[in-house]
């Protein structure tokens, strides 16, 4: 499988973690919804764990991915900075 990245990164910063998180990936950004997302739970949130973890292993779409990953930063009111 070949390893992509989204068009635009995004940015944002999480409590738990020091500095910003730069997510280029799918993959990356179901890692950080399932070990440091400040929530564990809201349709935002699981609807992109879901699709995140689809975009990377190669059954969903990335850049919907990345569009359902924004909606669970808004949801959990995570910072974002792009």
């Amino acid at each position: 499988m070949e390893i992509q990245s989204w068009s635009k990164c995004v940015i944002i910063q999480l409590p738990e973690l020091d500095g910003v998180q730069i997510v280029w990936t799918p993959g990356r950004a179901a890692k950080l919804l399932s070990e440091n997302w400040p929530i564990d739970f809201g349709v935002a949130y699981s609807d992109a764990l879901y699709k995140c973890t689809d975009a990377a292993m190669g059954t969903y779409p990335w850049e919907q991915a990345r569009a359902a990953f924004i909606e669970a930063i808004a949801e959990a009111k995570v910072t974002r900075l792009r």
